[in-house]
């Protein structure tokens, strides 16, 4: 049943700089959860990549990736169900003997109702022999629709483009963390005002004034951004609410931009985002200087 309304939102922000081992971090996003979750946090997610900084090693030895990715997923669904809460975890799975960047929702009784593999991969991960997903679902969730884009998706405008155009109004955006400010922002608020929706972020960088764990709502406005690390905080924000412009310059009219837009689309026109990227011979013609490693 789709309740929507008002939804309350769990943010949390680690920090890149911590060590510990893959429990102890484990430990710290369920201690940060927690504290969402006992001020009425509907839905909480982590960060993309927190428990594997310092064991990215465990992806070759596949019985201990499986065994830790199992074990993880039980505690994050003990904790949906002690709390009557979405838990929205992030992990490496191993799929048809293939590696996925991956985030999963779990429901309020704890079991999964979707999941999300991530689709742009950027250059570390092709080296590391990461898949890429194939599809950008949206889920229906009793607080509204919701999807999901990680990191490096967020540099094309078609993952949130599709998400809006199958009707999420959030969007969870876990990440590892950016480079580039002040873009970074301006596209997390781009793909919010495009497609008339919330994106939330979830980051673990070390960097505060690059990127960050925060909302934007769907004016484009950060109405919630985090400045500290090992912190939380529970965001209330409305979802199924109308959005309504004078998008045609008559003030006598005014109309839901988002339904606006969709019956203006012209998908007609859009061949070129269809065709096959240039087939690029290396890496080589894409790095200047010497390649990462």
């Amino acid at each position: 049943m789709i309740l929507m309304g008002k939804a309350k939102i769990g943010l949390i922000q680690v920090d890149l700089r911590s060590g510990g081992t893959m429990r102890e971090k484990w430990d710290k996003l369920i201690e940060l959860a927690k504290h969402c979750l006992d001020h009425g946090a509907d839905l909480v997610f982590f960060p993309e990549c927190y428990q594997h900084t310092q064991d990215y090693g465990i992806i070759n030895c596949k019985d201990e990736f499986c065994e830790k990715y199992n074990e993880w997923k039980y505690i994050c669904s003990q904790l949906a169900k002690e709390y009557n809460a979405y838990i929205v975890p992030w992990d490496y799975k191993i799929e048809d003997d293939k590696i996925y960047n991956t985030s999963y929702i779990l429901d309020r009784n704890g079991i999964e109702v979707g999941e999300f593999k991530k689709v742009h991969l950027p250059y570390g991960e092709v080296m590391m022999g990461i898949s890429s997903g194939d599809d950008f679902p949206a889920f229906n969730l009793d607080i509204g629709k919701v999807g999901i884009m990680i990191c490096f998706d967020n540099y094309y405008p078609e993952s949130a483009r599709i998400l809006g155009l199958r009707g999420a109004e959030l969007v969870l955006y876990p990440l590892y963390g950016d480079t580039l400010f002040p873009q970074w922002e301006l596209k997390m608020r781009a793909r919010a005002v495009d497609n008339t929706m919330y994106v939330a972020s979830c980051q673990i960088g070390s960097m505060l004034d690059i990127a960050y764990t925060g909302i934007v709502n769907p004016n484009g406005d950060v109405i919630t951004r985090l400045d500290a690390f090992n912190t939380w905080q529970v965001v209330e924000i409305e979802m199924g609410k109308e959005i309504v412009t004078h998008t045609t310059g008559d003030r006598n009219y005014s109309e839901n931009i988002r339904k606006y837009l969709e019956k203006c689309r012209e998908p007609s026109v859009y061949k070129a985002l269809l065709q096959e990227t240039r087939d690029l011979s290396s890496w080589d013609e894409i790095f200047y200087g010497k390649r990462p490693k």
